[in-house]
Order: structure tokens, then C-alpha cells, then sequence
């Protein structure tokens, strides 16, 4: 966003786990079935973009970004991503996590 003019925005998602211990957990098991991966806490990417403005709702899970009823089924998950389906509604403080910022 160094470049980026006045008024540029930035819309992002991650995945995050609420604690260090959840989110070195997590990498070590994506990265250990043969994806390269990094999962970080909701306060980490805070910390990255503090000089951005926050579109509201702000940054937070996204399911929670303006969610639309009427939107149409998403397509079937392919089988090797099926493991992984429904994470962030499973409670186990893994999510994606996002939002847009704007630079002042």
C-alpha cells in the first residue's frame, strides 16, 4: 500500500486461528500434507495494516462481512478440499478472517 494513492482500497481474507498455539498447529498440518502454509492470529494482520482505515464492518470473520441471504449455492468442494469444508463453523477457533481497508 506504500505506492498505493489516497483513497486506494485493499479488500484481503485470511485464515486465522484465535491463539499461536492454534495457528502453529494448524501450518505444521497443511504444511505437512505437502502445501506450503501459514496460518496467523486476527491480531497479527491487525498489527500489518494499523495505518489503514477500516471499511465497516471492519476487519473480522468474514461470514460475518455483509452476508447475503439471497446469495445462490456455492459449487460442490473438490474431494481432496472436503477435509477442510466448514471449518469456520465447527468452533474450533480456525477461520477466515478479512475485510476491506482504505488508505487515508
Amino acid at each position: 500500500m506504500e505506492r498505493a494513492v489516497s483513497g486506494s482500497h485493499l479488500a484481503l481474507s485470511h485464515v486465522v486461528a484465535d491463539t499461536d498455539a492454534k495457528a502453529a498447529e494448524l501450518t505444521a498440518t497443511i504444511t505437512d500434507q505437502g502445501m506450503p502454509w501459514k496460518t496467523r492470529t486476527p491480531a497479527l494482520i491487525d498489527e500489518w495494516f494499523q495505518d489503514l482505515e477500516q471499511v465497516e464492518p471492519g476487519l473480522c470473520d468474514i461470514s460475518h462481512w455483509r452476508p447475503d441471504p439471497t446469495q445462490p449455492p456455492l459449487d460442490d468442494i473438490p474431494s481432496e478440499l472436503t477435509p477442510y469444508a466448514g471449518m469456520s463453523l465447527r468452533g474450533k477457533g480456525v477461520y477466515e478472517y478479512g475485510g476491506v481497508l482504505r488508505k487515508p
